[in-house]
């Protein structure tokens, strides 16, 4: 069953990535001879038709401070491992 269904899923796939490319190609290299035909053409008229302009309106800006930042030091202690002391390198051959 699994495998029925791996064999499926491939074939769509390949049939639905197939028609996309087929689609593309004919959308891109369609043409007419005269100018009434491509009036009447869907793709034409969707490739040629004014794009509607996208607006915008956007908000005032207004900066003001919330808060103020209050810095604190901090000293980390230094500790040295007892595995740091005792390590060295392979002895030499």
């Amino acid at each position: 069953m699994q495998e029925c269904m791996r064999f499926t899923s491939r074939w769509l796939t390949l049939l639905c990535l197939s028609l996309m490319l087929w689609t593309a190609v004919a959308e891109s290299t369609h043409n007419h001879p005269n100018k009434t035909e491509s009036a009447s053409c869907s793709i034409c008229v969707v490739a040629h038709s004014a794009t509607p302009a996208a607006h915008c309106n956007l908000a005032r800006l207004v900066f003001s401070t919330i808060g103020l930042l209050q810095e604190e030091q901090v000293i980390a202690k230094a500790r040295l491992g007892i595995f740091e002391l005792g390590s060295r390198g392979p002895p030499a051959a």
